[in-house]
């Protein structure tokens, strides 16, 4: 690691409240989604004091967090995909009732999956198959303490499904998973090495939760008695306004309803039709 680069830097407590600005929350049981943040409202706000005393936020998860917040959820879906289409053929061809793929996803976290099999009575080779997909869902939905106990079951799910692939592989996917979010930035977020001194374990960025803090709840020196958040360091300007940037374009699409979009093209077909 370079250790001559950082994206934050240090601010002195001369230095007003501005965008860029990281703050660490005081509590220590602070949620990941307060205990630090990034200022985001504008320079020009503080200045004429638009903001009204809100200073808006986004949290700083780090790496950890993030990815067991936000990426873990998705490979655990992809994972079980073939295990329920599995499941769904096995059972076109027995004499079992039609079963759901929510509750096929369900069923194997209430029960063990040898006694889901018994109940639906299927024959000798359709039944290992049918367990084997039971055991990798039950696998992938257990929860883990951490993120490398949470990688160890993904792996274990893959090796014990219907279809198995080798354990280098199965190794593979799920580490492909988890660095995307590093090498292919989703729109949503953004990495960081650093956030401040000493807190160089890595950060994301998560633009689409939102935190407001009362300015003198902010203390701009290292501690203060009354405060909620201390002012830690400012990101350098390179990087606030690359996160300012991706933080407008999260929120600039919106979508509109489908009813709309068909009056809409009535209208437009309505136009001119008196015309011959």
């Amino acid at each position: 690691m370079d250790e001559s680069f950082a994206e934050s830097r240090e601010v002195s407590v001369t230095e007003p409240l501005r965008q860029g600005d990281v703050l660490e929350a005081i509590d220590p049981k602070a949620s990941m989604w307060q205990r630090h943040l990034l200022v985001v409202t504008a320079d020009c706000d503080f200045a004429y004091a638009k903001h009204r005393g809100r200073v808006t936020c986004i949290p700083l998860l780090t790496a950890e967090d993030y990815l067991f917040e936000m990426q873990v959820p998705k490979i655990r879906e992809q994972l079980a995909k073939p295990q329920v289409k599995e499941l769904r053929q096995i059972l076109s061809k027995s004499s079992a009732p039609l079963i759901g793929d929510r509750r096929l996803r369900e069923w194997p976290s209430e029960q063990e999956p040898l006694e889901i099999v018994k109940m639906l009575n299927l024959q000798s080779a359709e039944s290992q198959k049918a367990r084997s997909a039971f055991e990798a869902i039950r696998i992938l939905d257990k929860q883990a303490d951490n993120l490398k106990e949470t990688m160890r079951l993904l792996v274990e799910a893959q090796l014990i499904s219907a279809n198995p692939p080798k354990r280098e592989n199965a190794v593979k996917r799920v580490k492909e998973k988890l660095r995307e979010p590093y090498t292919q930035p989703p729109g949503d977020a953004l990495f960081l090495t650093t956030i401040g001194l000493g807190l160089d374990a890595g950060y994301f960025a998560y633009l689409r939760h939102i935190e407001q803090v009362w300015e003198p709840e902010i203390s701009l020196a290292p501690s203060h008695q009354d405060a909620a958040y201390r002012r830690i360091s400012r990101m350098q300007d390179r990087f606030t306004h690359a996160l300012v940037q991706k933080f407008a374009m999260v929120f600039m699409p919106i979508g509109l309803p489908k009813q709309y979009e068909n009056l809409r093209d009535l209208y437009a077909d309505y136009l001119g039709s008196d015309l011959t």
